[in-house]
């Protein structure tokens, strides 16, 4: 008798651990490659500045999206998207020890594989999955739009 119900205690507990929802637990990596600061966000919350040439670290636990500002200079303060040359909302699927953005719509995906060719999504002068699934390098695409930005380094006395 004690035995049996160690047996059902045990079983029930496995059975509790099973049907727990399986949680993701990734870290990937977004690299500015470019001379705009980028902004990014995961699911609405605050704005992570990644200056140019940097990279910056960003955890997934669940699916959502991550969205994306380019910005010339210095973001200001108040609303620091303010102003963006380029914006884009992408969303990523995190399941168990997978992370990736969520670029296809599914067509022939099955056959060829997620992120083929047909039915992808142009996410340029983003670069997602790359190198690593749920990785995102940013290009300098769009470097020409920001007009070049003179310092402290010209200035004349008169």
């Amino acid at each position: 008798m004690r035995a049996t119900t160690i047996g059902f205690i045990a079983a029930g507990l496995l059975a509790g651990l099973a049907a727990a929802p399986a949680r993701a637990e990734c870290v990937r990596s977004i690299v500015n490659k470019s001379s705009l600061t980028a902004l990014v966000r995961r699911d609405g919350g605050p704005w992570v500045t990644v200056l140019p040439h940097r990279s910056q670290a960003i955890r997934f636990t669940e699916p959502g999206s991550v969205e994306f500002a380019l910005v010339c200079g210095r973001p200001g303060y108040g609303s620091p998207d303010q102003g963006a040359v380029y914006r884009d909302s992408i969303g990523y699927s995190a399941i168990i020890d997978r992370c990736y953005y969520e670029i296809g719509n599914g067509f022939f995906e099955d056959q060829l594989g997620p992120g083929s060719s047909i039915g992808t999504k142009d996410t340029a002068p983003l670069t997602v999955n790359v190198p690593r699934q749920g990785d995102v390098v940013i290009g300098t695409r769009l470097d020409g739009l920001c007009p070049a930005v003179f310092g402290d380094t010209l200035r004349s006395r008169y």
